[in-house]
Parts: structure tokens; C-alpha cells; sequence
């Protein structure tokens, strides 16, 4: 009789190991995702993209008219729209927005430096997670945070560009498509 329930338990267990197979087919998603193709250059799609403009406009409607003079001009010396993208990967990251100088970052999460066209310096950290790939700039004052994300085609990715100031009551956000030009 003892036999009886010893079996009954281990035909009851074999459902359960046959689930423990599972996550491995989810760590084979992971690694087909974490081989996402940032190389390359890239085109604005103008017309899925924010126009920026209208943005710091919309932006900034409730603010007084000296505060919105202000902050106009701060925001349209720091986010900038560019039509063309170009980003080299490896073992770091070279980004290049427009005319603009390369961002060069380690693909780990280091911090660099960077100084932009006009000389403002900032420190620079990239971080990378599957399709998604952020990029912080911190400047004097400010924060400009880049979120890329790859769409699923591989040919297009979206940017998510967010403005930080603590004098801002709200972060200031506009995003841009590109597509693959190469």
C-alpha cells in the first residue's frame, strides 16, 4: 500500500517539472532582444514626430508673459530637434544628433563628458536594456533625459526627450521618430 501513494505523487510531480522548462525559452526572448541593431543612420519622420515649436508654446501657456519669455528661450537653447541621427555601437556609444557633436559614452553606465556645439558642458551616463536605450545629459541646472526605442521592425525607433529643471513645476517632453536611412 505504501507503493500506491509514492507513485500517485510522482506522476502528481511530473506536470511540475515540465513547467520548469519554461523560463529558458524566456531567456532565449531576452537574448534575441538584447541584439538590437542601434547602428546606423536614421532620418526624421517629420510628420510622426512632435513639432517642437507648438510644444514649448503649449508647454508654457500658463506661465506669465516675462516667465514664459524666459523659459522659451531656455528650453529652445536646450531641446532641439534634428533631422538626421547617427549612432555607432560597440563597447561604447557614439551618438551623433544633426550637426551636432558625437555623444561618446560607454555602453555601462559610466559617466562621461561631453561639451556641446555652443560649449555648455555636461556629464553624460548611457544605459541599455533590450530595445530600449537611455541617455542622460546633465547640465548646468538642468537635466535632459533621451529615451531610445527601438520598434519592433528594426527599421524605426522613436526618442522620448524629457527637460528637468527644479524650477519647473513639470518635466518638459516632446518625442521624434526616426527611421533607418542606411
Amino acid at each position: 500500500m505504501r507503493v500506491l501513494p509514492l507513485l500517485l505523487g510522482l506522476l502528481l510531480a511530473l506536470p511540475l517539472s515540465a513547467q520548469k522548462a519554461r523560463p529558458a525559452s524566456k531567456a532565449a526572448e531576452t537574448a534575441r532582444e538584447a541584439k538590437v541593431d542601434w547602428d546606423g543612420e536614421w532620418s526624421l519622420a517629420a510628420a510622426q514626430s512632435d513639432k517642437l515649436d507648438e510644444q514649448i508654446e503649449d508647454f508654457l501657456k500658463d506661465q506669465n508673459f516675462a516667465m514664459k519669455l524666459y523659459w522659451k528661450k531656455k528650453l529652445q537653447s536646450a531641446c532641439r530637434s534634428f533631422s538626421k541621427l547617427d549612432i555607432l555601437a560597440g563597447d561604447s556609444f557614439a551618438v551623433t544628433m544633426g550637426k551636432e557633436r558625437p555623444i561618446d559614452t560607454p555602453a555601462d553606465g559610466t559617466e562621461a563628458d561631453w561639451k556641446r556645439s555652443d560649449d555648455e558642458k555636461f556629464k553624460v551616463t548611457l544605459t541599455r536594456n533590450g530595445p530600449t536605450m537611455i541617455q542622460t545629459l546633465t547640465g548646468d541646472g538642468y537635466t535632459l533625459k533621451y529615451v531610445y526605442s527601438m520598434r519592433k521592425d528594426g527599421d524605426s525607433l522613436a526618442l522620448q526627450a524629457t527637460y528637468t529643471h527644479p524650477k519647473l513645476d513639470s518635466p518638459f517632453s516632446y518625442k521624434l521618430v526616426f527611421k533607418r536611412s542606411d
